[in-house]
């Protein structure tokens, strides 16, 4: 019994790194650096960083805004990330969590319509 508990307590902890709630606010007009990229690092990061981990493809990062050397950056590939999350295809489940929210979605969208500003 105590054995089934402390796994329970560690399965728990473990399982909460891979968890993000939705935003809770939406802003009129998002930044990639103040907005946007933050919520690349709750949801995408671990894979479309650099090095691209868990076998993501090489072609684009979205830790970065800019391309660099041939490698696309956010700016160049939001609107496909964009489908990707929309269509669930992106990101994959996590343990506990539902991936990117509404509010996230929302986000991302009025990133993309006000010309996906940097700053």
């Amino acid at each position: 019994m105590r054995l089934q508990r402390l796994l329970l307590v560690l399965t728990t902890v473990a399982s909460c790194h891979y968890s993000s709630p939705d935003l809770v606010y939406v802003p009129d007009n998002p930044t990639y650096e103040r907005d946007v990229h933050p919520l690349f690092s709750d949801h995408c990061l671990v894979c479309h960083g650099y090095p691209p981990n868990r076998g993501a493809p090489s072609n684009f990062r979205l830790d970065v805004y800019d391309d660099t050397d041939g490698v696309l950056g956010a700016n160049s590939y939001a609107e496909v990330a964009l489908g990707d999350i929309v269509s669930k295809r992106m990101p994959p489940p996590a343990k506990d969590g539902e991936g990117v929210g509404p509010n996230g979605l929302l986000m991302l969208q009025r990133w993309i319509d006000n010309g996906k500003p940097k700053q």
